[in-house]
């Protein structure tokens, strides 16, 4: 191409490279609206949000440096890829997901094209350019994921765990199965109380089946139960379990996990066949919670008990976010202050505003969660009593989804 055509494009490619963020925000929100297929799943959605931001990083890099055609795909793509195929989402949706992809850089490069240059011919020309590019990009990048999502539907529809999981899947959907067909399938009694686990790494690893799966073996032993736990692996990093409790009573607020980079979402006990299913989508309802977190209020067990009622508010963290800040004011400031007064706040009123038994909860004198609560209550501008059940939820809120509610502070 002629150099003028050639430093359009790369300046402009070079010029988009520092906007990947939004770039890749307002593609995976186009994308999950567009390809149902592809929404779902928490952990999912953000290896797709990797995905797209290692595509575009790659592919303006070379645009930038005049280069067309890379040698492979992002490592986060392919992963994404092979993901696809162990939830059974067919190779379609991951190809039309490319093409929109193409169709929305190309779109953003010839505004940018217009804005760079006043010269018509030259901005036709960078886009012809700039459209045989991106057609070379996704063809050598789609051809190696599609090899990847069907190289690995493959293996895991040849292996017994992706049978175990289908037969877990037919369960969970069939409400016409009785409880006999249901436990012929499982090899698993329904009869009882169960509590269903969602147990996964962070970050990934490559043995994260083996090492989650013993961490279920470890928890059902904590949990006292006397039958082996039901098993399905929902993708390679993700695992279901089922806990055959002696009782449908144990407090699971008592169980942890003791394995570094294993994070477990736990329902809420359930009996026979509904209470199978019930447990199961709450453990699902908990892991959305916990996924949804900022990094420093992750926690290595999140209860349906102590989620759920966030589980049924977060689908728009954004309107949650404004609704605590409007119940709490001041005191869903993000700094390190105002976190111990929330946190004062929180355990008090779970105590009915006992400042003895709050103390001891926090190992703090009682004088000092009575000085908290006034500093709490001057930066909410009123009383902790006033409003009382939406400044518990407000609080419960803060402590489990932590800076993606808080008001920055400057």
């Amino acid at each position: 191409m002629a150099p003028a055509v050639d430093d359009l494009v790369s300046r402009t490619a070079a010029a988009l490279a520092g906007e990947m963020e939004g770039l890749a925000d307002h593609l995976v929100g186009r994308m999950l609206h567009e390809i149902p297929e592809l929404d779902g799943d928490p952990a999912l959605v953000e290896l797709l949000r990797v995905s797209v931001t290692a595509n575009i990083r790659m592919a303006m890099q070379r645009f930038a440096l005049g280069e067309r055609r890379p040698d492979q795909p992002p490592d986060s793509a392919v992963e994404y890829a092979r993901r696809l195929a162990q939830h059974g989402v067919p190779v379609s949706a991951l190809l039309r997901a490319y093409r929109l992809g193409q169709a929305e850089c190309q779109q953003l490069m010839i505004e940018a094209f217009a804005r760079g240059t006043d010269d018509p011919a030259a901005i036709v020309a960078a886009t012809v350019e700039f459209s045989a590019a991106t057609f070379d990009y996704i063809d050598v990048i789609s051809e190696q994921v599609v090899q990847a999502h069907q190289d690995e539907r493959r293996r895991w529809l040849q292996s017994s765990a992706a049978a175990r999981s289908a037969q877990v899947a037919t369960v969970l959907a069939g409400d016409a199965l009785d409880p006999g067909q249901a436990e012929r399938l499982l090899g698993y009694g329904l009869g009882q109380a169960h509590l269903g686990l969602v147990l996964w790494c962070d970050p990934p690893r490559g043995d994260a089946l083996d090492l989650l799966g013993r961490d279920v073996a470890r928890l059902a032993a904590a949990a006292g139960c006397l039958r082996e736990p039901l098993v399905a692996p929902a993708d390679a990093a993700t695992l279901w379990a089922w806990l055959p409790l002696p009782r449908a009573g144990v407090d699971v607020r008592t169980l942890t996990t003791a394995t570094a980079g294993v994070r477990v979402a736990v329902g809420e006990p359930g009996s026979d066949v509904d209470g199978f299913r019930s447990t199961h989508r709450q453990a699902l309802a908990a892991r959305a919670v916990a996924l949804g977190a900022d990094d420093q209020a992750r926690s290595a067990v999140t209860t349906y008990a102590e989620a759920g009622l966030v589980a049924l508010l977060s689908t728009d963290v954004a309107d949650v976010s404004a609704w605590v800040q409007g119940v709490l004011g001041d005191l869903a400031l993000d700094d390190a202050a105002h976190e111990r007064l929330r946190e004062t706040a929180r355990v008090l009123l779970a105590h009915q505003g006992s400042h003895t038994a709050a103390a001891a909860e926090l190992s703090l004198h009682r004088n000092t969660v009575q000085y908290r609560q006034r500093r709490a209550e001057e930066a909410r501008g009123r009383p902790l009593r006033d409003g009382r059940l939406d400044v518990e939820v407000a609080l419960l809120v803060c402590h489990l989804l932590g800076r993606r509610v808080l008001r920055r502070l400057g």
